[in-house]
């Protein structure tokens, strides 16, 4: 899998001359807590960014990319959540797309 220069061979762990970032592999109920998750990587980049905005650096790029990282966090974070509410957090099982739709009557017109 590569993404603007950044190949990324073995799904629990990247490593080049500057960083290194072990993913977490396997179940946390199974083998523990061993890598971090894709959230915790954007919570760096926000803090360093939010750094840049706090200083001489601040521009509109970096609040863009902020509120990008922003969005992919709590899209990611909102998963989570949608995974600990159907049952399926720390499973292999997917995840049904709306919730709303496994635990109550669910109508658009909200009759």
């Amino acid at each position: 899998m590569e993404s603007m220069g950044v190949k990324l061979t073995d799904p629990y762990e990247f490593q080049n001359e500057f960083i290194s970032i072990r993913f977490q592999n396997g179940l946390p109920p199974e083998v523990g807590i061993n890598g971090v998750r894709a959230e915790d990587v954007i919570d760096v980049l926000i803090a360093k960014l939010n750094l840049y905005q706090n200083g001489e650096l601040a521009c509109k790029e970096n609040d863009q990319a902020l509120e990008s990282l922003t969005i992919a966090r709590d899209a990611l974070v909102r998963r989570r959540q949608r995974r600990q509410i159907q049952g399926v957090y720390h499973t292999l099982t997917p995840h049904a797309d709306r919730t709303e739709d496994v635990h109550e009557e669910f109508s658009a017109t909200g009759a």
